[in-house]
């Protein structure tokens, strides 16, 4: 079992749920070291001055913000505790409404909520509740230093809290050079590319995928371990497209191709 990073109630209305706060996610990339390349041994990060290059020690670093280039105010604990804006030990429902409604672009990061011994039926009749009406949960909750809007919504009889980037954290899609109407797309071209996307819909599944690159670099450190040499292949460019409906021809022709491969076959009945 995770171990629970928060606790707290979920609060809506007069009801207080007790809850702990678990990682939904765990990265599994691989990781390194930075090494001395004369005796391979892992080099300290020190914090050092850049004016009389001395390396400092926690007690004599501060927090500053920077408000014009190269001019800092210096930030202290009571400037902190000063912030009118409460952090609450409550993980406070603000609305219900429809899942849809959230564009996936706001979601930041996930977590798992499940109960403590004493709220067992109140979680459950909360999930039980938003399962039947299929509801989440807008709701504000405090997690560091952050004060977070985040959604619940219910998952395999837990809660699923997602934290969400504030609308202005998102950046905007119109500094972008994004095609307008007076590029004409042509009828053919646009039937091509939806025959070949109704050939490579499938269902959403990610249980039929590793991160293949992981594996194959564990897969070279483990001959590196072993003293073997290592092979680096070539690997062709990839073309670009220069006639698209020549492209989308080809595509076709090959899931086509590939779509017969696949497919299991009979065998003959003896006559």
């Amino acid at each position: 079992m995770p171990r629970a990073i928060w606790s707290g109630p979920i609060s809506f209305g007069l009801v207080n749920i007790p809850i702990s706060l678990y990682p939904a996610t765990r990265g599994k990339s691989v990781s390194f070291r930075q090494l001395h390349a004369a005796d391979n041994t892992p080099i300290n990060y020190a914090k050092v001055c850049p004016n009389d290059g001395k390396t400092l020690s926690g007690d004599e670093i501060v927090n500053g913000y920077e408000f014009e280039k190269g001019r800092f105010v210096v930030m202290e604990d009571k400037d902190f505790e000063a912030v009118t804006i409460r952090k609450g030990r409550a993980i406070e429902i603000i609305n219900f409404f429809d899942i849809d409604e959230v564009d996936p672009i706001y979601y930041q990061k996930s977590y798992y909520l499940a109960p403590v011994e004493t709220s067992q039926k109140a979680f459950r009749l909360l999930v039980a509740a938003m399962e039947r009406q299929n509801k989440a949960a807008l709701a504000k909750f405090s997690l560091g230093e952050k004060q977070h809007l985040s959604v619940l919504r219910p998952k395999d009889g837990a809660l699923l809290l997602e934290t969400l980037y504030y609308q202005d954290e998102v950046r905007s899609t119109k500094d972008l050079d994004l095609p307008g109407e007076d590029v004409v797309l042509d009828s053919g071209e646009l039937e091509l590319a939806e025959g070949l996307m109704e050939r490579m819909t499938a269902a959403f599944d990610l249980a039929r995928f590793r991160d293949e690159y992981r594996d194959e670099l564990l897969k070279i450190i483990n001959q590196k371990i072993e003293g073997r040499e290592i092979a680096v292949p070539e690997l062709a460019p990839l073309a670009p497209v220069v006639d698209i409906m020549d492209a989308l021809k080809k595509s076709i022709a090959r899931q086509e191709e590939e779509k017969k491969g696949a497919a299991p076959k009979r065998r003959r009945r003896a006559s």
